[in-house]
């Protein structure tokens, strides 16, 4: 079983692999046009295990002193395991590492696994953003999948002591 080590910076030849685990983790998954914007504009890195497997990924949007939270995603294979809690520890403190005053992010209203984490890594709720989200859900009447709109909780997390 591979244990988180470490993050790395997530490269252009990372975003084969990205975009597998994308498509198999969201119904409604980035475009792999978003994941190169993000390496345009953005800090992005690769959850690493102790022999050098990918087991998730982050990408954040600086912008000053702050950063958003725009993408994250652990392998399903390897969710459950602690990875996210220890890669995110590690994305925070390099992020204080590097003077930025704080963090944000949105999560899905029904992602409690999520939120629960968030808050654990000192994360508050600020807010909720109505209709944000895509979703599917299953229509017994019609017997398909139908598309709605889900909020989003909007989550800060100040970086300074």
């Amino acid at each position: 079983m591979s244990k988180f080590s470490y993050v790395q910076v997530l490269q252009d030849a990372d975003l084969p692999w990205v975009m597998s685990v994308e498509e198999r983790a969201y119904d409604f998954p980035w475009t792999l046009r978003g994941f190169e914007n993000s390496l345009e504009q953005g800090l992005n890195y690769l959850f690493k295990s102790e022999d050098n497997k990918n087991l998730g990924y982050c990408c954040l949007l600086p912008v000053l002193d702050e950063a958003t939270v725009m993408n994250v995603c652990v392998a399903p294979e390897y969710q459950g395991k602690g990875v996210a809690r220890l890669a995110l520890e590690q994305i925070l403190a390099k992020l204080k590492e590097n003077s930025f005053q704080i963090v944000f992010l949105e999560v899905r209203i029904s992602h409690e696994p999520a939120i629960k984490l968030y808050q654990s890594l000192g994360f508050s709720e600020d807010g909720l953003r109505k209709g944000y989200y895509r979703s599917q859900v299953w229509d017994e009447e019609a017997m398909e999948l139908v598309e709605e709109r889900e909020d989003a909780i909007l989550m800060s997390c100040s970086l300074v002591d």
